[in-house]
């Protein structure tokens, strides 16, 4: 996989859309498992969440940056 650095204006367009959806996915998921009250959900899974969601916005914001 090529590193956002080396990408062409057409792959970040690709990847920025690939990262928008995936981002909309860990949300979603971080709010389904997070909204189940009956369960016991470690403080580990809701920084993981917090670490994945973060990274991806990161990226997000790297390939709209370098796609100018």
């Amino acid at each position: 996989m090529k590193k956002i650095e080396e990408m062409d204006k057409s792959e970040l367009q690709t990847k920025i859309a690939e990262l928008k959806d995936l981002l909309e996915e860990v949300i979603e998921e971080r709010d389904i498992i997070l909204g189940q009250g009956n369960l016991h959900l470690s403080s580990k899974l809701v920084i993981k969440y917090a670490d994945e969601i973060a990274q991806i916005k990161e990226d997000i914001s790297q390939a709209e940056r370098l796609l100018g």
